[in-house]
């Protein structure tokens, strides 16, 4: 029985600190992967890319009040066509995002 133990006890002390560093490690690779999901959903707020000075807005109205930074444009379902701007903001369909790349085809 006291074997048992040691045995177990050796395992975790070698087993238990690379499994935490690759669970960390997995972490840290997540946080800067983006979203495929995001922006489907009206109420969503997509990370900008790593680097983007546009990334320090959090909402819409701080985003377009910037002429330096662009919309990320909601791509979910609408009722209807959404009508968008040169910058990628729409009247009738919400912003889900701020960077300073350019919307596609401007």
């Amino acid at each position: 029985m006291r074997a048992g133990k040691f045995l177990i006890g050796v395992a975790c002390r070698l087993l238990l600190p690379p499994a935490l560093l690759a669970l960390a490690a997995g972490a840290a690779m997540a946080a800067d992967a983006s979203d495929p999901y995001c922006g489907f959903s009206p109420d969503d707020w997509c990370a900008s890319p790593d680097g983007d000075p546009c990334g320090r807005h959090l909402d819409e109205a701080s985003c377009r009040a910037d002429t330096t930074c662009n919309a990320m444009p909601y791509r979910g379902e609408s009722v209807v066509r959404c009508e968008w701007d040169e910058r990628g903001f729409a009247t009738n369909c919400p912003a889900v995002g701020c960077t300073s790349t350019p919307p596609d085809g401007k």
